[in-house]
């Protein structure tokens, strides 16, 4: 199948899908200590270093094409994009 994944990040760390998640890149009231220390941005820092609004990719779907799966890169760190395409004909209606 054809595979699209995103070339941006932050200092390597966030791929797609900025809607979701990692909201201490997005309000300074969440890059605090209550976090781990991973996940700090280091201040001074000019907020928000990432935003929600989207990047939007236009592609043609064929007839070939059965699904799209959309997923926060958490998702890909843990399954092949091989993996992820068996779930979904396992599971096609869930």
């Amino acid at each position: 199948p054809d595979l699209m994944h995103s070339e941006s990040d932050i200092n390597y760390n966030l791929q797609v899908s900025r809607s979701i998640g990692d909201v201490y890149l997005k309000h300074p009231q969440f890059n605090g200590e209550s976090i781990n220390g991973r996940f700090r941005v280091p201040e001074p820092v000019k907020m928000p270093v990432l935003t929600a609004n989207p990047s939007i990719i236009s592609l043609n779907l064929r007839p070939c094409d059965s699904f799209l799966i959309f997923a926060s890169d958490g998702l890909w760190e843990h399954l092949s994009n091989e993996k992820a395409v068996e779930i979904v004909h396992k599971h096609p209606t869930a």
